[in-house]
């Protein structure tokens, strides 16, 4: 009788033991398959080329000594006096600061979507007085943003009618050295911010009420039903986008052009 017991209570081991080396395998074919299929073409994309290719946005116009868009659907038509010259990146469109601008032919959604703005930009001597707008979008009556020098606070912004985010953590602009610009917006909260060579320099909350009619356009801004605040300097690499940049993504596009 004991020796039938200990036969019952060897084969009641081996069968647990037996499941246990059967679950485990089982385990490992599908941790196996997921990882394969983690491995597959389905996964998002990563690495230095992914980063770049997000930071074309849906509009880029490097201003190399051409209009051409590297992102979006139209070439930036160049009026009036401005001419090509060299910039940081390979070229630049200099503008004087009376009747030279360019169109983009592009247009952001301002009043339903986040949105950023960047533009790598040098001032003349002659731009550190009054209004200077380097990037803006056109509406019925005046832009839906300004992108630009503000000569009352000597130094930069990103404003709307009405509201001006200045750059106020950044140290006051000199003419003829290059800077790097970008202005955001965030629907949820009216959180506009300004950035200088990367780094936050203004932030605050403000609403913007004009809708967009018209395209963003480099170069000049509208007031009133008028061209106003032209910029008499350079402007290179424009960049719209139809989200809010994070501040790595916006120190990374200030340090170097997407590919």
């Amino acid at each position: 009788m004991t020796r039938r017991w200990s036969l019952i209570t060897a084969i009641a081991v081996l069968t647990v033991a037996l499941a246990f080396v059967v679950t485990q395998l089982v385990r490992g074919q599908g941790a196996g398959g997921s990882a394969k299929e983690e491995a597959g073409g389905k996964a998002a994309p990563s690495g230095p080329d992914a980063g770049a290719g997000a930071l074309r946005g849906i509009g880029w116009w490097p201003l190399h000594r051409s209009g051409t868009a590297k992102a979006g659907e139209h070439d930036a038509v160049v009026s009036g006096g401005a001419q090509w010259t060299d910039g940081p990146e390979g070229g630049a469109l200099r503008l004087d600061g009376t009747s030279g601008f360019a169109d983009t032919g592009s247009r952001l959604d301002t009043a339903g979507k986040d949105y950023s703005v960047a533009a790598r930009v040098r001032l003349t001597p002659e731009d550190l007085n009054g209004f200077h707008t380097v990037l803006s979008q056109d509406g019925d009556r005046s832009s839906t943003f300004y992108l630009q020098y503000s000569g009352q606070d000597q130094n930069f912004a990103f404003s709307f009618t009405g509201a001006r985010t200045v750059a106020e953590g950044a140290e006051q602009p000199q003419a003829g050295r290059w800077y790097h610009l970008t202005g955001t917006y965030r629907q949820k909260d009216h959180r506009m911010r300004v950035y200088v060579d990367g780094r936050l320099a203004g932030s605050r909350q403000a609403a913007g009420t004009v809708k967009p009619t018209g395209s963003v356009v480099v170069g000049r801004a509208k007031f009133d039903g008028k061209a106003a605040d032209r910029w008499q300097g350079e402007v290179a690499d424009v960049h719209v986008y139809d989200r809010e940049l994070t501040p790595d993504q916006v120190r990374s596009l200030s340090s170097r052009e997407p590919g």
